[in-house]
């Protein structure tokens, strides 16, 4: 476990700096406005939506001798870093020629972090079966990413302290560095996890690899706790993508904080998942996985709904905002793959198939949908509202957008999250059933005691 849960450093680190600051440093460094900078971001996802896919798939029907998820950590190990160090070069020439630049190196980062992300997220579901195991492993595996969202989040506006004048060499160093936590985090999971590996029977090459996927997701769409658990991703997809794309933004303009002051911000949030970890996960163990989600979700939504009406451009407000939505998000980020995970026995039960990979892909799929399509809108609204970014103080209505966009639409999607999981029938009593049934099932034996359990699952 301890193996897997390492490479989450690099996974956190990478992720959330280009959620965070990419079109910042777009926008405030390279000088692209920020709908060009929207499109950037907008259609590296909307590949990495298609590469997400694929390589969901793949790993499932990987028949290396390495296993099949570790081929794709090492590779996604060996193609970060170079990606890291290029992407946050600042070039100069004209705009299309930037704006190409940095598509093309913000395509090769999707592509890379997904050959990561969803083999690896799949991988969890092998190392633990059990409902409690899961717990246990997304559990030290947020542990780990804390540290890489640490470096993710904090680190960017303490570098960028050091270099006064001289952002270009800022972003720089600030690339360089997060290229190697992903070099170092990736290929010692690639190695440390050797024991762990799963290796498949070689089997015959399929004529129709993006058939098979779709036909698959056709499948899984019909089961329906992973319809619940789709509107689930869903709500905290747009909450979290506005959460990360606006919080500068809020920070530099609604409350006029400078780069060390909304690092205070961060490191709030930091403070709060190491404060919440353990408590999160105990509370899944006592109360179930969902329940235990909806709590934290309701809890959101209450104080972000408080701050937009009382209190939104306030400091204090602010930071109970940040607590808040921090108290959701490394809940979610701890246990939602455990949830997803126990999807992978009802498909097995219900199609007679065990699909990681293809489960993984398909809400990572629906996460960056949502995203490419909130950063394009969060863009063209923000121009829309009057933004310049030559100026210190914005007009009034980018200030009411940012408010808007950063705390209202969080906490309404936390709400719709909260009410597909209180109909969700997965928990540890009925999934005790469905492993016991298919126990019995592949015995050949009676297991008509745990169809009213099952029945509801699928």
């Amino acid at each position: 476990m301890l193996g897997y849960g390492i490479g989450y450093i690099g996974q956190g680190s990478t992720y959330n700096f280009m959620a965070a600051y990419f079109v910042v440093f777009l926008t405030n460094c390279v000088g692209l406005d920020s709908a060009m900078a929207g499109s950037i971001t907008s259609v590296a996802l909307l590949v990495e939506v298609v590469a997400g896919m694929i390589v969901g798939n793949l790993s499932d029907n990987c028949t290396s001798s390495m296993g099949k998820r570790r081929p794709f950590v090492l590779a996604a190990a060996l193609t970060m870093p170079l990606i890291m160090v290029l992407i946050m070069r600042t070039v100069d020439g004209s705009e299309t020629m930037r704006f190409t630049y940095y598509l093309v190196l913000s395509i090769g980062f999707r592509l890379s972090f997904s050959t990561f992300e969803i083999p690896n997220n799949a991988f969890g579901a092998e190392i633990a079966a059990g409902y409690d195991e899961r717990t246990w492993l997304r559990t030290m595996s947020r542990v780990f990413s804390i540290i890489g969202n640490t470096l993710g989040y904090v680190m960017p506006l303490w570098i960028l302290e050091l270099f006064p004048g001289r952002q270009r060499a800022g972003w720089q160093t600030i690339g360089v560095i997060i290229a190697g936590v992903a070099f170092c985090s990736w290929f010692s999971s690639f190695k440390l996890t050797k024991k762990r590996a799963v290796v498949s029977a070689k089997r015959e090459r399929r004529s129709n690899v993006i058939r098979d996927i779709f036909v698959n997701y056709f499948e899984l769409c019909k089961l329906r706790s992973m319809r619940l658990l789709i509107v689930y991703k869903a709500a905290f997809a747009c909450a979290f993508a506005l959460f990360n794309i606006g919080t500068i933004y809020y920070l530099k303009y609604s409350l006029a904080l400078g780069n060390r002051y909304s690092s205070y911000m961060y490191v709030l949030s930091i403070i709060v998942f190491i404060v919440m970890t353990p408590i999160a996960g105990k509370m899944a163990l006592s109360f179930g996985k969902a329940n235990q989600q909806m709590i934290t979700m309701a809890v959101s939504a209450v104080i972000g709904f408080a701050v937009f009406f009382f209190a939104p451009q306030s400091v204090i407000g602010a930071a109970l905002y940040v607590i808040g939505f921090s108290i959701m998000q490394t809940s979610f980020w701890q246990l939602s793959s455990s949830i997803f995970y126990d999807v992978v026995e009802v498909d097995e039960y219900a199609n007679c198939k065990r699909r990681e990979g293809d489960i993984m892909s398909l809400i990572s799929v629906l996460g960056t949908l949502i995203t490419a399509v909130i950063v394009q809108f969060f863009g063209v609204l923000l121009d829309r509202s009057g933004f310049d970014p030559k100026l210190a103080v914005q007009p009034d209505d980018v200030v009411h957008f940012l408010n808007a966009a950063y705390i209202l639409l969080p906490s309404i999607c936390f709400v719709i999250g909260l009410v597909a999981l209180k109909v969700f029938p997965i928990n540890k009593r009925t999934f005790g059933s469905l492993l016991r049934a298919l126990e019995r099932r592949k015995a050949g034996k009676d297991y008509a005691e745990y169809l009213q359990d099952i029945e509801k699952m699928i």
